[in-house]
């Protein structure tokens, strides 16, 4: 299986939330859900400056046409969404970033740096398992990078956002601010599985004729790579 390294990072939550509205996702396939291998992702290790990394599963799923990654934080599992409009926008910031880096373009400063590539719509749900969904919320998601000491890291910034199946005052009630952290090796490969044409080669290859149809409803290998050096 692919692995790739990949995102998040919990920060303090901020006093107010932004959130965005919920999508349909077109149809795409009449077909269970299907595994893309596991994916290599980083966060901040508690009370630690170093990174933890850990292997996410990533599922797509064609009935709403979106790839899901599955991972636990603390004590409770999340499940983020990525529609194709989102996956097209990951795509492209990886390859601005990549360009960045190579002019040398990158700034220090995080209030520039952590939406350099700009901010997509998104959705989680999360629980006490990795079957349950006891919560859900439409983030929005900032593409971006980040200095961790001299190496920086291309990251994917997950906003706070209230969660709409019991919405309530309470922040016990809210979807963390997740950040996750990418070598350029780990966030081109992600890039590739996150891809369209990839996504349908998997339909074809397993027989699985594409269809149209009304939009579902309330959608919104790498070895381990080296540091990066700048």
């Amino acid at each position: 299986m692919m692995k790739i390294g990949f995102w998040f990072v919990p920060v303090l939550l901020a006093v107010s939330c932004v959130s965005s509205s919920p999508k349909k996702s077109a149809l795409i396939a009449d077909a269970d859900p299907i595994s893309l291998g596991t994916a290599e992702i980083e966060f901040d290790k508690m009370f630690s400056s170093a990174l933890e990394k850990k292997e996410v599963p990533l599922t797509f799923n064609p009935r709403d046409d979106t790839v899901s990654l599955e991972f636990r934080y603390q004590t409770v599992v999340y499940r983020q969404y990525w529609d194709r409009a989102g996956r097209d926008r990951f795509i492209a910031a990886v390859k601005r970033y990549h360009d960045d880096f190579e002019a040398r373009n990158l700034t220090d400063k995080a209030s520039k740096s952590r939406t350099a590539y700009g901010t997509v719509n998104g959705k989680t749900e999360w629980g006490q398992f990795s079957f349950s969904v006891n919560a859900r919320s439409y983030p929005r998601i900032d593409l971006g990078y980040q200095f961790k000491g001299k190496n920086p890291y291309f990251t994917v910034v997950q906003r706070e956002a209230r969660d709409t199946i019991m919405p309530s005052a309470d922040d016990a009630r809210m979807s963390l601010r997740i950040t996750s952290y990418f070598t350029r090796q780990e966030a081109n490969t992600l890039a590739a599985l996150l891809d369209q044409e990839y996504l349908l080669g998997i339909l074809e290859a397993q027989g699985i004729p594409l269809e149209t149809g009304e939009p579902a409803s309330d959608v919104y290998q790498a070895q381990d790579a080296a540091r990066d050096e700048y």
